[in-house]
């Protein structure tokens, strides 16, 4: 499936307590500022970051990223994996007990990994982190971030009813023991894992653990991936219980339109400012849950298109 061998446990000098994992695909235009920014937070001996780059090199060649970060572990396949299916490859070459997820257009801020393990306790499996706005001077780059990730604003306080893929630190023995991410599904694949553990109160928020998200900028790209997020929920709220998962069926997507408006007018409360953002964009806002709500009513037939 992939080219590269995963390294032989007796052969590491120290053997690492952490593995960063980061799926990529044509991820050219953003993977770099993230690797720069995740060097120095894995210089220690302790952790290891693993690439998993999926469906032709990342950079010109795996070996280009390689040879520009020693420190990094490239995986590469030629076939385009889901990322759920290229996070558990990662996982089945790390070493870690303790596994993070990055994606290749999230860059973690100063102190990311730290805040992750500093959250975890006793009874705690998971950690997800904050996820901020990396374009926020962009309307189409912000509507795309309002709508998918408002629920991890680092001013949060209620508890989470799951975890985003991008900022997220698991037990590798809790990670296993469900059998790992769900691989035949994309988006949504993190939500079904960590959805259970949320609700059993061993997923934690650790708001000091900021990454700032990359979005899509394209009007095509954000309202293509909003359809795409709303075939997605209907399949979660199959698989999981979730808040609002009876309006999940065609008929009856304006209203669950309806409800994801209330639910960011509640979740913008926490934030200082953004009722007021979310009024002068609401325009845009709309459109981009119409077509959530298109994904809802009838979803794609090549639903993992263009990630």
């Amino acid at each position: 499936m992939y080219d590269g061998d995963a390294v032989p446990i007796d052969s590491l000098d120290t053997v690492p307590n952490v593995s960063v994992i980061i799926p990529a695909f044509r991820a050219q235009r953003t993977l770099a500022v993230v690797l720069e920014a995740l060097e120095a937070q894995v210089a220690m001996s302790d952790r290891e970051v693993v690439l998993i780059d999926s469906g032709g090199a990342a950079y010109d060649s795996a070996a280009v990223v390689q040879r520009k970060c020693s420190w990094l572990r490239v995986i590469s396949s030629p076939e385009r994996m889901l990322p759920g299916q290229a996070r558990n490859l990662g996982v089945s070459v790390a070493h870690g007990e303790l596994l993070a997820f990055l994606d290749a257009d999230t860059i973690p801020q100063l102190g990311w990994l730290d805040a992750l393990e500093g959250a975890l306790g006793p009874g705690v499996e998971m950690v997800a982190g904050a996820v901020l706005d990396g374009t926020p001077h962009d309307h189409w780059g912000s509507i795309g971030y309002i709508l998918e990730f408002m629920e991890w604003l680092p001013e949060r306080r209620a508890p989470l009813s799951h975890a985003a893929g991008c900022n997220l630190l698991v037990r590798r023995a809790s990670l296993e023991r469900v059998g790992g991410f769900p691989e035949d599904m994309w988006p949504g694949e993190d939500t079904v894992l960590t959805a259970p553990f949320a609700a059993r109160g061993t997923l934690v928020y650790a708001p000091a653990a900021q990454v700032i998200h990359l979005n899509r900028v394209s009007r095509r790209e954000v309202l293509t991936h909003q359809r795409r997020l709303g075939a997605s929920w209907v399949q979660v709220c199959a698989r999981v219980p979730m808040r609002g998962n009876r309006l999940a069926v065609p008929r009856l997507a304006p209203i669950a339109v309806a409800g994801r408006i209330l639910s960011l007018i509640r979740q913008s409360r926490c934030q200082p400012g953004a009722t007021r953002r979310l009024v002068s964009q609401f325009p845009l806002l709309l459109v981009g849950l119409m077509a959530w709500g298109a994904g809802v009513l009838r979803p794609l037939n090549r639903s993992w298109a263009d990630r």
